[in-house]
């Protein structure tokens, strides 16, 4: 992962219009291989501080090469990559000073990926406690690093970590509620 500019911002509302701007353009790109599009990540959380980044997961049936729609995504001003773990293809857009804005996440449906990006989204907006206790734990970090994506990213997994295990707690109680 190559070292990048970044900042941390106030929630916005506005976001929830930006993630539906780009979800109708990978409606449009994707069609209907794209069986869920989901805003995902800190900005789709209300009142959580995040970095400006409108993440957006695109579930998939089967990944394939996607050649026309990296095509067309190249076209509309996305970089491409595949990330290995586990294998999936990513979309990434970035302003003129180069800070990225855009991350879009193309996952298989069964994927651990596609699971933890909607638990932890999920589990977050239930409990805005810890949407609060995130948001300061990640204030606190950039202020220590303010120029040092790799270290604010490390600086965060010990706390992500936690939250994991909680929201899969939290959702296995939802689901053993509901039966």
């Amino acid at each position: 992962m190559i070292n990048r500019k970044y900042s941390l911002s106030e929630y916005d509302p506005n976001w929830i219009s930006k993630f539906n701007s780009i979800k109708e353009l990978l409606s449009e790109v994707f069609g209907d291989k794209a069986l869920m599009i989901e805003h995902v990540g800190s900005t789709s959380v209300q009142g959580m501080k995040a970095k400006p980044l409108i993440d957006i997961l695109v579930v998939v049936e089967k990944l394939e090469s996607f050649e026309k729609e990296k095509e067309l995504m190249a076209k509309a001003g996305y970089e491409w990559h595949y990330y290995p773990d586990p294998e999936g293809l990513s979309f990434s857009k970035f302003d003129p000073d180069g800070e990225k804005t855009e991350g879009i996440h193309i996952c298989e449906k069964n994927s651990l990926w596609v699971r933890q990006f909607i638990v932890i989204r999920d589990y977050l907006r239930a409990h805005p406690e810890k949407a609060k206790e995130y948001s300061e734990l990640k204030q606190k970090i950039v202020e220590i690093y303010p120029n040092d994506y790799l270290a604010y990213r490390n600086a965060k997994t010990p706390f992500l970590d936690q939250l994991k295990q909680a929201a899969y707690l939290w959702e296995k109680r939802r689901l053993n509620d509901k039966q």
